[in-house]
């Protein structure tokens, strides 16, 4: 029987990519001819609800020892380990499903581990091992519970696998991150737990994130740099030896004795092997994610954007003519900053042709979104989401510098007029009267002509491909590991294609060449100079390619549908079990 087993976070919940990954891969066709059952590992977070909604919605509790609840007699199974590490079990069931088509569904396994009042001395002994086999030193990031949850988990891993499916299969250990780099270290550590095979799931390069966040030339800097320092045998930590201290990079480093290294695109596998020049460099394997891919009449393309154009009618009183959005985890990566330089650039030339738009900004830094009844409250005193206020339950953190950047905008800006909506979903019911009582998320993908991402660090993007399938455009920057995805399957397609790419990186490397600068030494003004010469270069061959009617969008509709099946996850997951077979 093979057997995957996935350690993330998101077991229970999906809060980010990595559970929009596992929805879509695991529902997928190839997926389950290729394997016999799934289990979901990670640790268990604090659940204040009763037993049956620990597993989440629609999850099936089986066994619990805290609660005192055993449906098939688990407890013989589970009971010597719980009683030798002083652990919490929750063990039962979960649906996973294809976002758009509920017919593509797995039920998986979840295990959950509460190791907050662990045995010390099987911690103590476990570190060490893990020092003489890896030579990792946890012990210096015992007061980081990042670190510490994700090695605890790994403690008891093995043998709860044992315990609930023998010996006598095949086990593939998928680390998404560096969650579960420990407990797949741990199957190491365990010579009789001989089939086996250890895959890191690279959904990001950690330290890159955090360099590229820091360094003022962002993304044009570091992948200049990298490529610098790879001609000269330079790798990441001598470049940047700050991050050596980093626990997420030195759990990096130890992935090289894994037996696969799933890269979600082509500069993540580059990432990778600039903090890792000794692996072996035919184990890193390019696996982009997917998307779920639904195919709509052009009848519910027609609706979708008369629901963003009468919400805009209700908010600006002007009819748009293109719609833009920008949906987005609200992290400095995103560099919502772009967006703006970007329109400022457009906005003249939508003036000249006599064409108004409407950009829909979709953050928040509360990823649980604002109650209803503040929604309320805020859209009826002053006016939001058109005018904000700081402090909650309007305006935190973040937000506050991503609506000074819109109101210089709006305030300035001819034709073009935009929205921030620091809330999480697109409902009457999550953002407000103004919008209409048929409003739902998908019609905020469907009625777009565009989705905007020039993130800085994006190691896929999966956002910036959610309006691909319904006719609208993806303009990204060649930083998103999506852009890979795209250019990979539409190479030889001929006429307007679903997306285009703004190369930063390119563009700067003409300008430092040019003036013989360091890529490290670029400053945040040239750096800004740099991204409104290439926006001013772009925005004629963004407005040319957009949709001036509606028959012009529906022709989008039928082809970009046409191409779509590309960046499915049925088309994606052959490489993933590819790769392992």
């Amino acid at each position: 029987m093979k057997i995957g087993v996935h350690i993330t976070h998101e077991a229970v919940q999906k809060i980010g990519g990595i559970g929009s990954v596992l929805n879509g891969l695991c529902s997928s066709d190839r997926y389950k001819n290729f394997f016999n059952k799934t289990l979901l590992y990670g640790p268990l977070f604090y659940n204040p609800g009763d037993i049956f909604s620990k597993l989440g919605k629609g999850g099936k509790v089986f066994y619990s020892n805290r609660d005192y609840y055993d449906e098939d007699n688990y407890e013989n199974r589970f009971k010597p380990i719980i009683d030798k590490y002083n652990i919490n079990i929750i063990y039962g069931k979960r649906i996973l499903s294809n976002e758009f088509n509920p017919l593509k569904s797995l039920e998986v396994d979840i295990l959950l581990v509460d190791i907050n009042g662990m045995n010390k001395n099987e911690i103590d002994i476990f570190k060490y091992k893990l020092w003489e086999r890896f030579k990792l030193e946890s012990i210096k990031f015992e007061s980081d519970w990042d670190y510490e949850q994700y090695l605890r988990i790994g403690i008891p891993y093995v043998e709860l696998l044992q315990a609930l499916y023998g010996e006598s299969n095949e086990f593939y250990h998928f680390s998404h991150e560096f969650m579960g780099i420990i407990s797949c270290l741990s199957t190491l550590l365990k010579p009789s737990f001989y089939k086996s095979k250890t895959i890191y799931y690279a959904h990001e390069i950690s330290p890159v994130r955090s360099i590229i966040e820091k360094i003022e030339g962002h993304d044009i800097s570091f992948y200049l740099k990298m490529e610098e320092d790879k001609k000269n045998n330079v790798d990441l930590l001598q470049r940047y030896p700050q991050q050596s201290e980093n626990p997420r990079t030195i759990l990096i480093k130890k992935t090289t004795q894994f037996d696969l290294i799933y890269a979600v695109s082509d500069l993540v596998r580059d990432e990778y092997i600039y903090l890792n020049p000794e692996i072996d460099k035919s184990k890193v394997k390019v696996v982009y994610n997917g998307i779920p891919i639904k195919f709509i009449e052009q009848r519910e393309k027609e609706e979708s954007r008369n629901i963003l154009i009468d919400y805009c009618k209700n908010l600006f009183n002007f009819e748009p003519d293109f719609i833009f959005t920008h949906v987005a985890r609200m992290v400095p990566s995103k560099a919502f900053y772009r967006d703006f330089t970007f329109l400022f650039e457009l906005d003249e030339i939508v003036k000249s042709a006599g064409g108004k738009g409407f950009f829909l900004l979709l953050s928040s830094l509360i990823g649980t979104g604002r109650d209803s009844s503040q929604i309320f409250n805020m859209e009826k005193e002053y006016g939001w989401p058109v005018y904000h206020k700081e402090g909650w339950p309007d305006l935190v953190g973040m937000e506050i510098e991503i609506n000074s950047f819109l109101e210089v905008f709006n305030e300035k800006s001819k034709a073009i007029k935009g929205i921030f909506i620091n809330q999480f979903g697109f409902s009457r019911r999550k953002c407000g009267f103004r919008v209409s009582e048929k409003a739902e998320f998908l019609h905020f993908r469907v009625g777009s002509d565009a989705e905007i991402g020039f993130s800085i660090y994006e190691p896929f993007g999966i956002a910036q491909l959610e309006t691909i399938p319904f006719g609208g455009f993806s303009f990204l920057s060649t930083s998103c590991g999506a852009f890979y995805l795209l250019k990979c399957s539409f190479n030889n397609e001929k006429g307007i294609l679903p997306f285009i790419g703004f190369d930063f990186i390119g563009e700067g490397h003409l300008d430092l060449e040019k003036n013989k600068i360091d890529p490290l030494s670029l400053n945040k003004e040239t750096r800004f100079l740099i991204e409104r010469r290439l926006f001013n270069k772009m925005a004629n061959i963004i407005f040319n390619v957009l949709p001036k009617n509606n028959q012009e969008r529906f022709n989008l509709l039928f082809k970009f549908q046409s191409l779509s099946n590309k960046l499915g996850w049925e088309a994606i997951t052959e490489n993933v079990i590819k790769y392992l077979t």
